[in-house]
Parts: C-alpha cells; sequence; structure tokens
C-alpha cells in the first residue's frame, strides 16, 4: 500500500485548531470558541476535512490567528519562520495548502496594522517607535499590488524550503454571518476592491508554479459566526468549495448537485459603494474590524 501524502496548512485564524499548531502560535480555535462556532474537534475543520477526502495525512499545520501575508517579518506569513513551520522532524510536506490573506485585505496594509496595533504584529517591530495607535481608515491605492508582491515572496520561500512539494493557493471567500438570509460580506471595506486580492493571488501562484484552488470563483459563501471565521456548517461549506475548486483545476470536476456544495449560498455583491469607511451600515471598520455590511 503506497504511502498517503503528507499535508501541511499556511493560514490565519480561520486554519488554526488548539493543539494542532506549533508551540506559542496564536490560535483562534480554542476553549469556549470551540463551543460556540460548533467546531469541537480538529476533525471539524475545513483542513482535516480537506486532508481525509484526498486521502492524506496531517504532517504540519503552521497557521497563526491574526497574521497577514505582508509584514516585516514573524509571524507574517512570508518569514522563513512560517515556511519553517510547515515541516516536522526533518520531514517536508508532499502538500501545502495556503489560505491566507484576509487580514492583508481587512487592515489594507501591514502599516494599517502596525499603527492600529494589531494583535500579530511583526515580533521585529518596536512598537514604542511606531508612535500614536492609530485607527485604520482607506487603504493605500497599490495595497493590493503590494500585498501580491509578498504573497509571491511567501511562495518563492516555500519553492525554496519544499521544492517538491505540491503548493495549492486557495483564493478568499466572502463569509456570512450565521442566521442571516442574505450576503453579509463588505467587498470594498476600504477601498481597494476584495477581488483585486484574490487577483494577486491568481498571479502569484502562477508566476511561483503553485496551483490554484480558486473557490471565490465558484460564487459561494460560507457561514461565518461573525461574518469571518467559520461556524461548523461554515467549515463543511468551505471544505466542499476547496475540493471543488481542487478538482476544476485539475481539469475532474464534482458534479454540480454535490449537496455540500448547494448549501453554501450563492454570493452577492450588494453595495455599490466606494469603501465602507464612514458607512452606517458598516458593523466595524476600526481596529476591531469586521467584515460584514448591514445594509437592509
Amino acid at each position: 500500500m503506497a504511502a498517503k501524502r503528507l499535508f501541511s496548512i499556511l493560514g490565519d485564524s480561520i486554519s488554526t485548531f488548539e493543539g494542532c499548531n506549533p508551540a506559542g502560535f496564536r490560535v483562534f480555535y480554542e476553549e469556549e470558541r470551540r463551543e460556540v462556532t460548533g467546531v469541537r474537534e480538529a476533525r471539524d475543520t475545513w483542513w482535516a476535512q480537506v486532508v481525509d477526502a484526498l486521502d492524506g495525512e496531517l504532517l504540519a499545520n503552521g497557521s497563526f490567528s491574526g497574521s497577514m501575508v505582508e509584514g516585516a517579518g514573524f509571524p507574517a506569513g512570508d518569514s522563513a519562520e512560517r515556511v519553517a513551520a510547515l515541516a516536522r522532524d526533518g520531514q517536508a510536506p508532499d502538500v501545502v495548502l495556503v489560505f491566507m490573506g484576509i487580514n492583508d485585505y481587512g487592515w489594507g496594509g501591514a502599516d494599517a496594522q502596525a499603527a492600529g496595533r494589531g494583535n500579530a504584529l511583526p515580533t521585529c517591530l518596536d512598537v514604542d517607535a511606531l508612535g500614536e495607535q492609530r485607527e485604520p481608515g482607506l487603504a493605500a491605492s497599490d495595497a493590493a499590488e503590494r500585498f501580491g508582491a509578498a504573497y509571491g515572496s511567501m511562495l518563492a520561500r516555500l519553492r525554496a524550503a519544499y521544492p517538491h512539494a505540491e503548493v495549492w493557493c486557495c483564493t478568499l471567500c466572502p463569509g456570512r454571518v450565521v442566521g442571516r438570509d442574505g450576503s453579509t460580506f463588505a467587498y470594498r471595506l476600504r477601498g481597494a476592491a476584495f477581488d483585486a486580492y484574490n487577483e494577486a493571488i491568481r498571479a502569484a501562484a502562477r508566476a511561483h508554479g503553485c496551483r490554484v484552488a480558486d473557490v471565490r470563483a465558484l460564487g459561494r459563501d460560507y457561514e461565518g459566526l461573525e461574518g469571518t471565521h467559520p461556524t461548523a456548517r461554515g467549515m463543511r461549506q468551505f471544505a466542499a468549495l476547496v475540493l471543488h475548486a481542487m478538482a476544476a483545476e485539475c481539469g475532474e470536476p464534482l458534479p454540480a448537485d454535490d449537496p455540500a456544495l448547494l448549501d453554501a449560498p450563492p454570493s452577492a455583491e450588494r453595495c455599490a459603494e466606494p469603501s465602507c469607511i464612514g458607512c452606517p451600515h458598516a458593523a466595524s471598520t476600526g481596529g476591531k474590524w469586521l467584515l460584514v455590511c448591514n445594509r437592509p
């Protein structure tokens, strides 16, 4: 019997789980949050469901809650430490699943994260030298381009460290607040278009010889506790989206009537405003931002 392929996960809070990440890495799905979201066991996570469906085995989960791709150093995804966390006991992964970027979109850039004192600031930064704490506002006009450059640099690190690994980059996917019938996602939180970040992911992946699991192209939402962190149902929905996107990339699409896929509701961009800053329908655009539009 052939050995199972070894999978490693590179992500942010959505991909963490208590006891599955390296010591010292911030975790979202722990303690009471496991009960609140219904994501009670590691097998409930999107990544465990994907690895299981592909008959693989988890090698390492190097995800870090709150982390961005862009940043001056660890815990940014574009850092040597994050890439090194994808190996274990000298064993390199056969497959790496990358799902990062939602914090880059939410903050609008590493400078805004630093100014707003985000909870996953690069450890190399001297906080006292950053000046007065400021609430984030509009993203810089080149925010998505800078994200794309950082994403490409991260993939270059991955390729250098694990030249034989198959690397899959998941595009970002809109979340929907649990219990809401219609779309709640904020598509231009700080003026930078959400899909500009997805275009950056696609371009970086192609440039570095990686595969794209284009979940965004499927046009569906997943259920999130507050619109970002998946509930147990949201994890099942997102796992189905990833599996369908991977199959489509391989030219072997899964059945379109798959109940797991159809459980994820269709996405809908309901607002044409240039940004959410100052909008009364925006749930929060400050340092405790939420990717939620409450427009009726």
